[in-house]
């Protein structure tokens, strides 16, 4: 399932490790794109945490996440949402890395075409089985469509 990193993404520190994680993202986005729970709960860590870029509560643990993922593929089915990373560092050690980019979502309600996007932060871990988010934070800076 993975797909191949976007190019323009600027890689720092360990190289490759920086290439595994844009890897891992790219899986991450594919598996929303597919709505395969498996594969999302495969690339986040157990005690994952998750601020939205909205009024939403902050989310705690890989089942809290995959419950919101779940509810939200039923609820929308034609929702899509995408991470876009600009940048991954590795830190000296190896074993974490910081991600920053864009983010954008996109559904339908009520007729209407709804588009949100903005800025995100991951923060990965390396983990026996490969790279794993233990934490996201996103900002929303753009809405459109919906109602008010």
């Amino acid at each position: 399932m993975a797909r191949t990193p976007k190019t323009g993404i600027q890689l720092v520190g360990d190289k490759p490790a920086a290439r595994a994680v844009a890897a891992a993202r790219g899986d991450f986005n594919a598996a929303l794109d597919m709505r395969n729970l498996k594969a999302i709960a495969a690339v986040l860590a157990d005690n994952v945490l998750l601020v939205p870029g909205d009024e939403a509560e902050c989310m705690v643990g890989r089942a809290a996440q995959l419950e919101a993922w779940q509810s939200i593929f039923t609820a929308m089915p034609d929702v899509t949402y995408v991470r876009s990373p600009s940048r991954i560092e590795v830190g000296e050690d190896g074993q974490l890395a910081a991600e920053t980019g864009r983010w954008r979502g996109a559904w339908s309600a009520e007729g209407m075409s709804v588009r949100y996007s903005g800025r995100y932060f991951a923060k990965w871990r390396r983990d026996a089985l490969g790279w794993v988010i233990e934490a996201e934070t996103f900002v929303t800076l753009k809405r459109t469509g919906g109602a008010d």
